[in-house]
């Protein structure tokens, strides 16, 4: 009977030890193309709590001295805590991306040495160690877990605070059972010999869970920098094709605007600026700019929000209007004229000259373009 409790004792030892080194692993290699901050403390983790587990295991697989069994506790001591204070922080790092540690390095150096030290030499019973290591770690993974529950980044979130009550709640049942042992009573240290493999399912959930979490982030990361490179995609284009002067779409948008009107019909009118070096020789070419820019917002007030008002380049625009007949066009014309007959703050009065030609379904859009160019031009040289 004795035989087989040693046996079930260190294979429980060596099934959590397995799934410690796989998580390790794991993260390990998920560090070298993730560069977050959890996923480096978490592979920290899984490897402090491996260095604890070859603790256990040696002294579990070997006969060694009485300062050897001190030597492995201290180092499990340390291990265990270190693996809690890790899984913690890389949690709390996931919750608030790029918030300062909030225990300082030395700080915790300086803890977990006198931590293990005092508890591995100190402490007459290694099972008071081991008592008050479990309730150690139990009342950090139970704090960190309810942290989580508390303000959960995402509904992934929740697993890991989940798991990490989990393990702190498996921590502390530990931590029970070995109360009545302090005063000889063995029923619980006896069924501690096998509570490594309740343990290495804790932890598998905890390091599913951990990985869970960056799934979800990753993902939303992805989602985000795909809305980014939309968006720069979008400022870019419109960079591109919109005239810096006057915010008005340039002759790129050219052939979006004759397919509005290849179908349905239309009208295509032609507009340039009458006398527009005399502007730019009398008043200097920054008024020769802000009457451009007077130009196309008059043009624009003018005409539908579905019809496209073009910079042409110069002083030529060119308006697309699909569905609208010759009659209402020049209509629109004649109020624009009307408009620029005054002077105003952006500049001087002036005219200007423009060739309305209309295209029915069907027709060549490029023909009725050197059409209202030919007409604007008579226009100009008949004034």
């Amino acid at each position: 009977m004795e035989d087989i409790a040693v046996v079930l004792n260190r294979l429980s030892i060596a099934v959590q030890f397995a799934v410690v080194i796989c998580l390790f692993g794991y993260f390990l290699l998920l560090a070298q193309v993730v560069k977050l901050r959890e996923v480096r403390l978490w592979m920290l983790a899984w490897l402090a709590d491996g260095a604890a587990l070859m603790a256990v295991f040696v002294h579990a697989y070997s006969d060694i001295s009485p300062t050897g069994d001190r030597v492995t506790l201290i180092l499990y001591l340390a291990g265990k805590a270190l693996f809690a204070i890790l899984i913690v922080s890389g949690a709390r790092n996931h919750l608030r991306p790029g918030a300062e540690p909030k225990i300082n390095p030395l700080f915790l150096v300086i803890f977990l040495t006198a931590w293990s030290l005092i508890l591995g030499l100190a402490v007459p019973n290694m099972w008071q160690a081991q008592l008050a290591e479990s309730t150690l770690v139990g009342l950090v993974f139970l704090a960190g877990g309810v942290t989580i529950l508390r303000n959960p980044r995402s509904p992934i979130s929740k697993w890991l605070g989940l798991a990490m009550l989990v393990e702190g709640i498996v921590f502390f049942h530990s931590a029970v059972l070995l109360i009545p042992a302090l005063w000889g009573n063995l029923v619980g240290f006896r069924y501690l010999n096998y509570s490594s493999f309740i343990d290495a399912w804790a932890e598998l959930m905890l390091g599913l869970a951990c990985i869970a979490v960056l799934a979800d982030r990753r993902e939303k990361l992805l989602h985000y920098a795909n809305r980014e490179l939309l968006a720069s995609q979008q400022r870019l284009s419109r960079l591109v094709d919109t005239d810096p002067l006057t915010d008005l779409a340039n002759r790129r948008s050219l052939r979006r605007a004759m397919d509005s009107v290849a179908e349905s019909g239309g009208i295509i009118i032609f507009i340039d600026i009458n006398n527009f070096k005399e502007i730019n020789d009398l008043f200097g070419h920054s008024v020769g700019d802000t009457s451009l820019q007077r130009l196309a917002r008059i043009v624009v007030e003018q005409f539908r929000p579905e019809d496209h008002v073009i910079r042409w380049g110069g002083d030529e625009f060119l308006v697309v209007a699909p569905g609208m007949d010759h009659g209402a066009a020049k209509t629109r014309v004649g109020a624009i004229r009307e408009a620029l007959r005054r002077p105003a703050d952006e500049g001087p009065a002036f005219s200007i000259a423009a060739g309305i030609a209309e295209i029915f379904p069907g027709g060549d859009p490029t023909a009725v373009l050197e059409e209202a160019d030919r007409r604007m031009f008579a226009d100009k040289k008949g004034r």
